[in-house]
């Protein structure tokens, strides 16, 4: 499997991108939009795999939406290098991120809670088409860092 490329710059067309995957109406005048590619073989241009929009920053928490492309299925990568941009202090730098996820998507879901997400409750007509959206929340408390411990831990006095 090729390795992802996840793309920050051209707000514009990432935008566009996830408006057309996640068939929206639109998102907030606050939001920023990363999308992911697979390289394409040679001599064919990179193919979307999906694309993350957050929005409604508030208080340092922000909304995730997602859109996958051609029914792919929201991995653990791509879950986990939202929650790594949104958690992380040169990026987004937040303590929350609330997902709206469609009750049916139940791979999803799973990916979701395998992450730290919790449970918050179920907003009706929330999603494009009138749809129940189930809202989980992922707190920056709640996932473990990447890479090895830290020399900075205390060591209760030994």
């Amino acid at each position: 499997m090729s390795k992802i490329q996840f793309v920050t710059d051209n707000q514009d067309a990432n935008l566009q991108a996830a408006l057309a995957l996640t068939g929206s109406q639109g998102f907030m005048e606050d939001a920023r939009a990363v999308a992911a590619y697979e390289p394409g073989e040679e001599g064919q241009p990179d193919q979307i795999v999906g694309a993350f929009v957050y929005e409604c920053f508030r208080g340092n928490r922000a909304e995730v939406h997602f859109g996958m492309a051609n029914g792919r299925p929201l991995t653990m990568e791509l879950v986990q290098t939202v929650s790594l941009l949104a958690f992380h202090p040169k990026a987004f730098d937040l303590d929350q991120l609330l997902f709206r996820v469609h009750p049916g998507n139940v791979k999803a879901i799973c990916a979701l809670l395998k992450i730290g997400c919790e449970f918050e409750y179920r907003d009706r007509g929330s999603l494009v088409g009138g749809h129940d959206g189930i809202v989980l929340s992922l707190y920056r408390a709640n996932v473990a860092p990447a890479g090895p411990p830290s020399n900075d831990t205390p060591d209760n006095g030994h």
